[in-house]
């Protein structure tokens, strides 16, 4: 991309972004709503659950080797970014026994320690052994795998280089919402445009709709605005288990965001006054925690009776 393209881009954007992001003041606290992107995915999926969740405050310690997993695994990545934008060379013995042996740290869903590799074998024994209906791989497989992510993730800086692992973030969006969160990996190029990159532990990359107006990286995109003075120049999904990539935005994203966005707050605002929240049964019932179609769900299993009886057979 030419220096006149990349200044026509960041002109753009910063036009069209101004106005409608900003810091959050004292004054916000309390008044504004706080909404993190998985909250407001929870909620275009299913208003029902969001209101059990977020509105009824039932919060779950349920847990499954998938999260289990994935908060290992983006540990393991944050400590290597840690390392690299220090400039200190990467303690990979240190690396590979919090992958074996699990970490101090806890979960941020269930506090509870994070557990390695040897444990969750155990805890998840017959699912550890079982291939996905996607990948085809066991998570035995999925590890041989990460190992080779591990020790080759983020080595390469010639063109992007890593300068925060786990950045936090708020911001108010349009003065009616604090936007709130943390983004797995942010890098920079030489050119000082910035890259957000978003790790993921799923069995297969996201179909091509979901990806060309992602709403998360649209929401990490005016958190770097807000942060950093200007919008990213590359987006990355990084499938971890896979060691696939696959970029996201398309042309004209920012419009179709934003129209995305508005259309779904005005929804949670109808909802709130109404006090009306509709459930929408969908295959994801079967992985809600409210639902009794769901084999893992325990605490708040019957707590729905709208959902869908779906199963993956």
């Amino acid at each position: 991309m030419s220096n006149d393209l990349v200044e026509d881009y960041y002109k753009s954007m910063n036009d069209f972004f101004e106005g409608k992001v900003r810091g959050v003041t004292e004054a916000d606290r309390g008044v504004l709503p706080r909404l993190s992107y998985s909250g407001l995915e929870v909620f275009r999926n299913c208003p029902y659950q969001y209101n059990l969740k977020y509105g009824e405050k039932k919060y779950t310690k349920e847990t499954t080797l998938a999260l289990e997993l994935g908060s290992l695994c983006h540990l393991i990545l944050e400590l290597k970014c840690n390392y690299i934008k220090e400039g200190k060379p990467v303690d990979y013995d240190y690396l590979h026994f919090i992958l074996k042996y699990g970490s101090i740290d806890t979960n941020e869903k269930t506090k509870e320690r994070i557990l390695g590799v040897d444990e969750l074998k155990r805890k998840y024994f017959e699912e550890w052994y079982e291939p996905d209906n996607a990948s085809g791989m066991t998570y035995e497989e999925k590890m041989v795998v990460f190992e080779k992510v591990l020790n080759e993730e983020m080595d390469d800086t010639s063109i992007w280089h890593p300068i925060y692992a786990e950045l936090p973030f708020e911001f108010v969006y349009k003065d009616r919402v604090i936007f709130n969160g943390f983004i797995d990996r942010v890098d920079v190029n030489k050119f000082g445009g910035f890259r957000t990159v978003d790790y993921k532990t799923s069995k297969k990359q996201f179909e091509s709709a979901k990806v060309v107006t992602s709403l998360q990286f649209g929401i990490y995109a005016m958190a770097i605005y807000q942060l950093l003075g200007q919008i990213p120049v590359s987006f990355l999904y990084r499938f971890i288990l896979l060691d696939e990539d696959q970029m996201a935005m398309s042309y004209g994203w920012e419009k179709r965001l934003e129209k995305t966005l508005n259309n779904a707050l005005d929804k949670m605002d109808k909802n709130k006054k109404s006090g009306i929240w509709l459930p929408k049964p969908s295959p994801l019932c079967y992985f809600c925690s409210y639902c009794r179609n769901n084999p893992k769900a325990h605490e708040f299993q019957n707590d729905c009776e709208y959902y869908s009886l779906w199963k993956p057979d």
